[in-house]
């Protein structure tokens, strides 16, 4: 699985550009742009006991050090914090939490990423930095509903989001820094909490990812002929409705992707995306070492993904994904036997089974065995 979305051949071939794709994208940017710059700019807060208060509230390394010091001491406890907290990282397995980011009806694996960054970039372009980002979620809406934790979307399923603590905590660390600078310059006395960076700047930086995956999710639903879900409430500002135009241009996408016999990392980057140029750049995993631990939680994250690409290559199917094919049933029946997948919660588990038995299907349709 970490080889199959990491470590693909390159391949070459053309991409099929959809008529209508290119206004599109500039509209849901236009969408995107609007709430993230709403929400920077009101200053709400997420609630005291949210897992990244607690998270920035454990570190407790002076704000003092220099930004290249600082960055090495909170990478070197990261690990160690996250496991702390329950999160799943390549040294522990984790648990499964509860309305941390979409709702209690989304249960969510929550992954420490300990990856290097550019320590310059994150303290003086900190606004910009994104700390947490999607890698499965089940919303299919385009309301574009911030990640606060509460049920906004009729959709519901597994979210799995993977979390840098350290370029959070240097995002932090300038944020602090900066409301020293803003309050000294316009003698206001108050600086804003770690609750309102948490809601200002956090989590509107995770609304490209959020919204890249609606975007895929809306195709794979297609695919399959399930039900798009809706917006419990929208936002109190007014956005753009793209959900019509939306649709036409993955009727045609689906259409190009199901005659195209691509290989699947060629069937990735023809599906387009508004903040990263295709699901290929989309789908690929954090590079953190594959150890059992983690390897089961990224599984799970791209579960929805094997199960659209074995969906498209069925009227492809060719020489050219047979070996993919073969290594996609490989992998699954692996996952049947993964310790780390019985620990699971029963309503989690029967989630990650029925992904896991349709992804079987397809490949036993595809392959014939």
């Amino acid at each position: 699985m970490y080889s199959l979305f990491n470590f693909m051949p390159e391949t070459l071939s053309a991409v099929t550009k959809v008529s209508g794709w290119s206004n599109l994208q500039a509209g849901l940017q236009r969408n995107l742009n609007t709430v993230m710059q709403y929400y920077r700019t009101h200053p709400m807060a997420v609630e005291s006991d949210h897992l990244l208060v607690r998270l920035l509230q454990s570190i407790d390394i002076p704000l003092s050090q220099n930004p290249e010091r600082y960055q090495d001491n909170v990478q070197a406890m990261s690990l160690n914090l996250s496991m702390a907290l329950k999160m799943t990282s390549s040294i522990y397995r984790g648990q499964i939490f509860s309305g941390t980011f979409y709702g209690p009806e989304c249960p969510e694996i929550l992954i420490a990423d300990n990856d290097d960054f550019d320590v310059d970039d994150a303290t003086k372009n900190w606004v910009e930095q994104v700390p947490v980002r999607v890698l499965r979620h089940p919303i299919t809406d385009l309301g574009l509903k911030l990640p606060n934790g509460r049920d906004n979307s009729t959709d519901s399923g597994i979210a799995v989001l993977v979390i840098n603590i350290a370029l959070l905590a240097c995002m932090y660390r300038a944020f602090r820094l900066a409301e020293v600078e803003r309050c000294a310059e316009f003698q206001e006395g108050e600086q804003r909490s770690i609750m309102q960076f948490i809601h200002m700047f956090v989590l509107p930086n995770i609304m490209p990812s959020h919204l890249d995956h609606v975007l895929f999710n809306r195709l794979h639903h297609l695919a399959m002929g399930a039900p798009i879900g809706e917006a419990r409430r929208a936002h109190s500002f007014p956005l753009i409705d793209w959900t019509q135009k939306l649709d036409h241009v993955d009727d045609l996408l689906l259409e190009v992707l199901e005659k195209t016999g691509k290989d699947f990392r060629g069937i990735m980057r023809e599906i387009p995306c508004v903040s990263v140029p295709n699901v290929d750049a989309l789908m690929r995993v954090p590079d953190m070492a594959p150890t059992q631990q983690v390897v089961w939680s990224l599984s799970i994250a791209r579960l929805p993904i094997l199960d659209f690409l074995m969906r498209v290559s069925k009227g492809g199917a060719s020489n050219r994904n047979r070996q993919e094919v073969n290594y996609v049933l490989h992998q699954i029946r692996s996952y049947r036997r993964n310790s780390m997948m019985k620990v699971l919660p029963p309503d989690v588990l029967a989630d990650v089974q029925f992904d896991i038995s349709q992804i079987e299907a397809q490949v036993v349709d595809v392959n014939g065995r």
